[in-house]
């Protein structure tokens, strides 16, 4: 459970305490980030690492109960 938090906070500006503090600091600096902005980059990312850590875990794991 607390993975599938980890990686859905990413996807929004709310959902980590990092992702907070870049929006507060950009919005501080005279760059707003709007939600919609935000989810476009984020949900990407956010799939990348997902497909990452798939391949990571059928490369140490997967192959080796393959044997």
């Amino acid at each position: 459970m607390n993975e599938r938090m980890s990686l859905g906070g990413n996807i929004t500006p709310i959902g980590t305490s990092a992702n907070i503090v870049g929006c507060g600091l950009l919005k501080k600096a005279g760059y707003p980030v709007r939600f919609r902005d935000f989810v476009k980059i984020g949900l990407p990312f956010t799939f990348a690492a997902i497909g990452a850590a798939y391949i990571f875990v059928w490369l140490v794991w997967g192959m080796s109960t393959a044997k």
